[in-house]
């Protein structure tokens, strides 16, 4: 257990209990990990006397040298102190992920990740490094999990573009005898079903060739008709000759 005097507001100290990563995320039993930082400290005075109250505390994660990770993280809390002992659970506010205790900076135990804390707006040092856990350690080199389900079978594959081979020598075989006409009844007629709808008009057909003149008919009843006006009285003519005796 580490432990690191912090000034505070130039009157009080934080000492760190413990940092511990309560996760991992190097092997299957990580699903059932939290994904949490448990931080404990102790907040006293310049006299070492404990202090009590309510505190606002940001924490963040950085490298070795203070600098900010390529995926930061960091989250603001208040924080209860008691008799000048307190214990947070980073990761409540602002969830931590796998990636931020992967990748470099590293060097021979593994990434280096520091924990930066802010006491009342006052930023302390030095910052703390964030270690395993005894039961993470064992997590990382853990036993083999059970083997995983079988897989979906695949798509079948594309058919073969080989040629067909060559009809085989042996001859037609004969045919055999046809079987007898069974004997059983003919089933009942099947309700009739609904009239289908009327299709639509057909197009018309072309004109027909002109028939043969048809034979005269019987003459008509004569007229009767109405007699016309007499004409004007002609001209009287001249006497003829006298005859003789």
């Amino acid at each position: 257990m580490s432990q690191s005097r912090r000034d505070f507001l130039g009157r009080t100290f934080v000492r760190t209990v413990s940092v511990t990563w309560l996760g991992t995320a190097f092997s299957a039993w990580s699903q059932s990990a939290p994904m949490l930082l448990n931080y404990q400290g102790r907040l006293g005075n310049a006299a070492g006397v404990a202090r009590s109250g309510t505190f606002s505390m940001a924490f963040r994660i950085v490298d070795g040298s203070g600098n900010p990770l390529a995926s930061p993280w960091s989250e603001t809390q208040s924080v209860t102190v008691t008799n000048g002992v307190f214990t947070v659970l980073l990761g409540s506010v602002s969830p931590l992920s796998a990636s931020l205790f992967q990748g470099n900076p590293v060097d021979s135990f593994g990434p280096v990740r520091h924990l930066e804390v802010t006491v009342a707006g006052e930023l302390l040092s030095p910052n703390v490094r964030i270690v395993s856990a005894p039961w993470a350690i064992a997590s990382i080199a853990g036993p083999t999990g059970p083997s995983g389900s079988t897989g979906a079978v695949g798509p079948t594959g594309a058919a073969g573009s080989g040629a067909t081979g060559p009809t085989g020598p042996g001859s037609i075989g004969v045919t055999g005898p046809t079987g007898p006409t069974g004997t059983g009844s003919t089933g009942a007629t099947g309700v009739q079903g609904p009239t289908g709808m009327t299709g639509p008009t057909g197009p018309s057909g072309s004109t027909g060739a002109i028939g043969d003149t048809g034979a005269t008919g019987e003459a008509g009843p004569m007229g009767i008709g109405v007699t016309g006006p007499t004409g004007p009285a002609g001209d009287t003519g001249a006497t003829g000759a006298q005859g003789i005796p």
